[in-house]
């Protein structure tokens, strides 16, 4: 895996997708339905600069969202491409997933992929057990 330096910091990734597997991959653990029972990603808006927005839904699901984290949101939420509206795009996707799986009380597993193109986030879906995965780009250039 590639390296994220971003706010100053090194980040390998490893850390938040520890994170965010263990918050959203079980509805059962208390942090899922602390996760649940606080749910913003719903009110994330599909505007330019909706990385915030995210960080923010992140933060009051009880997420440790850290500078380097948010650095790297932000440099998602930007990402240039073909498609200009693809960084806003690629921060509503995260949170069109996580809004709909914490409703229908769904486990969710992160992973992530070479970015081509600027990057652009997919949604998996999952298969028998498996949960739906959200694969981000990573790493990106802040």
């Amino acid at each position: 895996m590639g390296a994220f330096v971003g706010a100053g910091a090194h980040c390998d990734g490893e850390d938040i997708l520890a994170q965010l597997n263990y918050v959203f991959g079980f509805p059962h653990f208390k942090a899922y339905k602390y996760a649940k029972e606080h749910n913003n990603f719903g009110k994330v808006s599909s505007e330019p600069g909706n990385y915030q927005d995210l960080i923010d839904a992140y933060v009051y699901a009880g997420l440790e969202v850290t500078p380097t984290w948010a650095a790297y949101l932000k440099a998602l939420g930007t990402v240039e491409s073909s498609n200009l509206e693809q960084g806003a795009q690629n921060i509503k996707d995260i949170a069109k997933y996580r809004d709909r799986n914490l409703k229908e009380n769904r486990g969710m597993q992160t992973t992530i992929h070479e970015p081509r193109d600027g990057g652009q986030v997919h949604i998996l879906p999952g298969t028998g057990i498996d949960p739906e995965v959200v694969d981000s780009p990573y790493p990106l250039s802040e």
